[in-house]
């Protein structure tokens, strides 16, 4: 495959040639890229390593900085008008080549030269369309020159790589909350009980520690708010449901709400822990329940909440009120078990 000679001067515009050659090898790394200072060796005929070299090439790149014109040799002689000049040797050679596309590329804000500041072996050089790359948009000019390149030497183009989705965060939950806070609130006291003997269903993956039989991630005694009445378990605000006697039931398994959110939880004893997953997010705490009335108290994203629910007499479905504390605010919502 032909490849890419890039001409330029050490004293003018070492640095640009350098970076764009590291650009284009890695967007054109099946392409031979000849720079100079990189490629010949010690001792190798230079006139001979550029006739060599661009009878390989299909492109030759002229970088011209803001001093490619001006550059003198130690006698003070512009070195553009030796003709023994490597850069002038470089550019006429390949413009006497019909194989070899020249394209001039000004950087750091060089202009191309007029036809009476070029010897005449490189007059042709004025009429070939420059490209210019600046430091603000490089990236993008650099592009641009590459696709010119592709197709000049007949490269395919790379395979689009698709662009990850990214999942922007769950918002965390306004104080005026929503549906899903109640929801998450409830779900959490489902996961609860599921976690703490696990029952031999698959556990939701949610961030957390696990809740098992052996290890409730419960704590050892949960204090439920203080609150004056005949039912101390159930968080400030939320009025106690009658219920019928105290029935042995246990919440253990997976939960499902009326908006889709899923849920464990576990129970030991009249202990229960719930995790669950929401629209909103991570939901993570832990109660008691007490015949068919519990609560739990539990964080959505790490917002605090807290919720009282009521179980149905079958143990299948529960109603689940959730209260912001610092609002006041509440909401109601249903959950079902569905293992």
């Amino acid at each position: 495959m032909p490849g890419i000679f890039i001409s330029y001067r050490r004293q003018d515009s070492q640095s640009a040639a350098g970076r764009l050659a590291d650009h284009l090898r890695e967007h054109l790394p099946q392409v031979t890229i000849f720079r100079d200072v990189e490629t010949i060796e010690p001792g190798v005929d230079f006139v001979q390593a550029i006739e060599k070299a661009l009878a390989s090439c299909g492109v030759m790149l002229v970088v011209i900085g803001p001093r490619w014109l001006t550059v003198t040799d130690a006698a003070g002689r512009r070195r553009l008008d030796d003709p023994r000049d490597y850069t002038r040797l470089e550019g006429a050679t390949a413009l006497g080549r019909e194989s070899v596309r020249v394209i001039p590329v000004l950087v750091e804000g060089a202009s191309m030269p007029a036809e009476t500041d070029l010897p005449e072996d490189l007059l042709p050089l004025c009429r070939r369309n420059a490209i210019e790359l600046t430091d603000k948009r490089w990236e993008y000019d650099v592009s641009q020159l590459v696709e010119t390149v592709r197709k000049v030497l007949g490269v395919a183009a790379d395979s689009p790589r698709p662009v990850p989705t990214i999942q922007p965060a769950a918002p965390p939950p306004t104080r005026a909350f929503a549906r899903w806070t109640v929801i998450g609130g409830a779900l959490l006291l489902v996961v609860a009980g599921y976690l703490l003997v696990n029952g031999g269903e698959e556990p939701l993956s949610v961030p957390g520690p696990e809740i098992t039989a052996g290890n409730p991630a419960i704590p050892a005694d949960p204090s439920p708010p203080a609150v004056s009445g005949p039912v101390a378990e159930l968080p400030p605000g939320i009025e106690p449901t009658p219920t019928q006697p105290a029935q042995p039931i246990n919440l253990t398994g997976l939960w499902q709400d009326d908006e889709g959110g899923r849920h464990q939880i576990a129970q030991q004893g009249n202990r229960i822990a719930v995790q669950g997953v929401t629209p909103e997010g991570i939901v993570y705490g832990a109660g008691e329940l007490r015949g068919r009335t519990g609560w739990v108290e539990y964080t959505l994203n790490g917002y605090p909440l807290r919720a009282a629910l009521e179980v149905a007499a079958n143990g299948e479905q529960m109603r689940v009120v959730v209260v912001d504390a610092a609002t006041g605010e509440r909401d109601v919502l249903t959950m079902h078990r569905i293992k």
